[in-house]
């Protein structure tokens, strides 16, 4: 009979062995996870082993569940079942349990953004209660953008620059990636850039590179409201931070999990990010899940 238990934070080469197993193995090409990977979604992504699970069946691991934690919610990172074991209520009864626990010791809401190209994930948080909100969408660079007439309007700006003048703030509508908790957990590893008036940052994008995936991520961006006092159109300045950014002679450019409120995806395809995978935030609350 399988077993399934709650783990623990000294259960980290237990959770590493059963997402190689039941996780990655689902995916073409996967790469192999580490601690050292599960130690840094920790300190990123707020992974707490106290809300992961794993289920056994003669000592070794057939379905896991990993959760990240945060004041409001909880976020089910990742969900996988060998594939030998497929389609047994394994999954399904990691989610159930893990929504008990956490009606009782909190947060009660629980998300999951799930990839609308795995339909049957999303089938099964919909069969425990799961409702559809937000969308969110990967986009990235197709070609080289010119660098803009008007680059001298932008500065260097850091996290804290635009926390301090009020730029950032906290928004249900930004993917567990774009959050401003995980912003500042990764906070030494941002780059920004702000164009700023003398009363505010009228636009800004935020950054970093990851050399060892070819890849520069633009992980916040945003401008000023229009004051409709006939200043510079906050998308004209929104674009020509966003050129600046995208000035890298050896890392592509990608924009990961976006909100279309965050900035509105016509934007980004109409300066030649091309979308690719998209996701659909599912939530859950005591109240939602079925019985």
């Amino acid at each position: 009979m399988p077993a399934y238990r709650f783990c623990r934070t000294d259960d980290i080469p237990l959770l590493v062995d059963a997402l190689n197993a039941c996780y990655a193995v689902h995916f073409p090409d996967p790469p192999t996870l580490s601690e050292a990977d599960f130690k840094r979604e920790i300190r990123e992504l707020s992974v707490w082993s106290s809300s992961c699970m794993v289920a056994s069946d003669d000592g070794e691991p057939i379905a896991v569940v990993t959760g990240a934690k945060r004041e409001r919610e909880t976020l089910i990172h990742r969900i996988g079942v060998r594939p030998d074991f497929l389609r047994r209520g394994h999954a399904r009864h990691l989610l159930e349990s893990l929504g008990q626990k956490f009606s009782i010791l909190g947060p009660p809401r629980v998300v999951a953004e799930v990839p609308e190209d795995l339909p049957q994930v999303g089938a099964l948080f919909e069969a425990v209660g799961y409702v559809a909100e937000e969308s969110f969408a990967d986009f990235a660079l197709s070609t080289a953008l010119p660098p803009p007439a008007a680059a001298g309007e932008v500065g260097r700006a850091s996290l804290d620059d635009l926390l301090r003048y009020g730029a950032l703030a906290s928004s249900d509508s930004k993917s567990w990636e774009r959050a401003l908790p995980t912003l500042q957990n990764r906070k030494d590893q941002l780059q920004g850039l702000a164009i700023a008036s003398d009363r505010s940052v009228e636009a800004y994008v935020l950054f970093r590179d990851l050399p060892e995936l070819g890849r520069r991520e633009i992980v916040a961006l945003g401008g000023a409201k229009p004051q409709g006092d006939g200043g510079t159109d906050a998308r004209v300045l929104l674009e020509i931070a966003i050129r600046v950014a995208c000035q890298s002679d050896s890392l592509g450019v990608t924009v990961p999990r976006v909100s279309n409120d965050e900035i509105p995806w016509s934007h980004l395809e109409a300066l030649g990010f091309r979308k690719g995978r998209t996701y659909t935030r599912y939530a859950s609350t005591p109240g939602d899940r079925a019985d």
